[in-house]
């Protein structure tokens, strides 16, 4: 045999080993998936939580970035 031939061999061996590892892992992932999520009559919507805004007060930034440069009028510049 070869050793091109071998070390294609070994590379599918250990492509398919990282294949299947990482499958294994993501089966025996640590999330709990089985739980049944909360019973509710049928019809009925979901409970709805508000949401606070939160206010930043008057935050301005102390940095101000320069103005994009501009052409010259009639100097059209392409990507090209």
């Amino acid at each position: 045999m070869s050793s091109t031939r071998l070390a294609q061999r070994i590379a599918l061996l250990v492509g398919a080993a990282a294949v299947m590892g990482s499958g294994a892992l993501a089966a025996c992932s640590s999330e709990k998936k089985d739980e049944k999520p909360a019973e509710r009559p049928a019809g009925e919507a979901p409970a709805v939580v508000p949401t606070e805004k939160k206010s930043l007060g008057s935050f301005t930034p102390t940095v101000k970035a320069p103005p994009a440069p501009t052409a010259l009028p009639g100097n059209v510049v392409t990507g090209g």
